[in-house]
């Protein structure tokens, strides 16, 4: 019974998470129209208005037998067709295999994850993200995985070592990395050199970078947003894009020192004078310098912005490789480089997360074999993963020669080992992602005198969060 009300309370909370996604809150946070992994929060972007579409999950047999094993997973964008060939790969190579694929949007794969395991049916495996990890054990929809690593020989510091402290919980490891991914620096050096910036040094500190922005940012006429005549409301070229908060705020904060909970889950973090001082630096980008779009539900993605030549610097996810795959105009004229700081100290830290293999409770031993067996093949074989933008989760994959192929990935691969950060984990982490995001929404659309008093509304209802009992 306890198993269901957490199971119940869980579905509440990721309704209360898609409301906010959907434009209920008071404003919606812009996300990024190429990311493999937007979830829910993709209807930030559309209409309303408009009627919602039926999420269609996206079968496929490998096989025949009477009781396949079951993957269900919500790779269902840029990178499905990916993960489809990884798949087929696997079935090519273990021709006895018998499975069945489920892939299944992400805002209908929440729902049907855990009604699943309390009905008594899990999928034998999943793939989720690290970020939910923790709650999902406390909402006892896991089990350990601590054998995988002793029955397969890889190690667990085969990983990174910040994700594997994020998916242990109680000092057992509960899942597998598939691999990594998040934000990393795009830039455009065509346009920086059009602004007189020097395309082969990156800002490295707040300061410079908002002199960098301003010079790269022009209005229809050409004019700079420091020159007299500037329209802001006619931008032809933006110097930065706030992108998709859930990786740019926390992001950002770590940079300033500040957070959104701190590590023992027991403070909440954002309205700290660090954290205030992160988000006020970005409302200084967007209603200060005019460097940056206000982030409301319709603005123009950084995607459609960058491919266009309209955007210099772009915090955007691994995955935007495949955007460069497909412009490769756009793609000759970008760099890549470690996430810049905005802090005035010049400090690093950026955000990554993970796709992990997990076993629901409930499993049979010959449907968990067979999942251990495919995530051992997917992962040992995670290069190809690299079309699909993202970074193979082992390190031996990371260093191997084949890397070279995948320029953006094996560079986000050295970030994420250098100065990668995983989220806060809590067993109300999509409670509190929803309260921080929307604080956050409300500072940065508002005036700058308002900035301090949404953190500290939004902060007093992280705080009821982790007091809860």
């Amino acid at each position: 019974m306890r198993k269901l009300i957490l199971g119940l309370t869980f579905l509440m909370v990721l309704a209360l998470m898609l409301a906010a996604c959907g434009g209920e809150a008071p404003a919606a946070a812009p996300v990024d129209s190429g990311a493999a992994d937007t979830a829910a929060a993709d209807t930030a972007a559309v209409d309303p208005n408009a009627p919602t579409p039926e999420p269609t999950p996206v079968v496929s047999a490998f096989g025949q037998c009477d009781d396949p094993m079951v993957l269900m997973h919500g790779l269902t964008g840029a990178d499905g067709a990916v993960f489809a060939d990884m798949l087929q790969q696997y079935a090519e190579a273990n021709p006895e295999a018998c499975f069945e694929a489920q892939g299944i949007p992400w805002d209908l794969f929440f729902q049907k994850y855990p009604t699943s395991v309390m009905a008594g049916s899990p999928p034998d495996m999943v793939i989720f993200h690290a970020a939910e990890v923790n709650q999902f054990t406390a909402e006892g929809l896991m089990q350990p995985m601590e054998d995988w690593y002793t029955t397969t020989g890889i190690g667990k510091d085969q990983f990174n070592e910040a994700l594997m402290e994020q998916i242990t919980v109680d000092g057992q490891t509960m899942a597998v990395p598939f691999d990594n991914h998040g934000w990393i620096l795009w830039y455009n050096t065509a346009l920086m050199e059009a602004a007189g910036l020097d395309p082969n040094v990156v800002p490295t500190n707040a300061e410079e970078f908002t002199a960098a922005a301003i010079a790269a940012t022009t209005d229809v006429n050409g004019k700079h947003p420091n020159e007299e005549g500037f329209d802001p409301n006619n931008v032809e070229v933006w110097g930065m894009y706030p992108t998709w908060f859930r990786y740019t705020i926390p992001s950002t904060l770590w940079q300033y020192g500040g957070g959104v909970i701190s590590a023992d889950g027991t403070e909440a973090l954002l309205d700290s004078p660090e954290s205030i001082a992160a988000i006020q630096y970005w409302h200084d980008l967007i209603h200060k310098h005019h460097v940056a779009p206000v982030p409301v539900a319709g603005t123009i993605s950084s995607h459609d912005l960058y491919r266009n030549s309209r955007l210099v610097f772009m915090w955007e996810g691994t995955w935007t490789g495949g955007l460069m795959r497909d412009n490769p105009d756009i793609a000759a004229v970008t760099k890549t480089a470690f996430l810049n700081s905005l802090a005035p100290d010049g400090k690093q830290a950026v955000k990554f997360d993970s796709h992990v293999f997990s076993i629901p409770v409930g499993v049979d031993d010959a449907g968990k074999a067979q999942a251990y067996d495919m995530a051992k093949f997917l992962l040992e074989n995670g290069v190809y993963w690299g079309n699909a933008g993202q970074v193979p989760a082992l390190k031996s994959v990371q260093e191997s020669p084949e890397m070279a192929n995948f320029p953006y990935s094996a560079m986000a691969a050295e970030q994420f080992n250098a100065i990668g950060r995983t989220d806060f984990a809590h067993p109300a982490f999509i409670e509190i992602q929803t309260a921080y995001e929307a604080a956050v929404s409300a500072a940065l659309t508002g005036p700058a005198e308002g900035v301090e008093q949404a953190l500290k509304d939004g902060d007093a209802v992280i705080q009821a969060i982790l007091d809860r009992p």
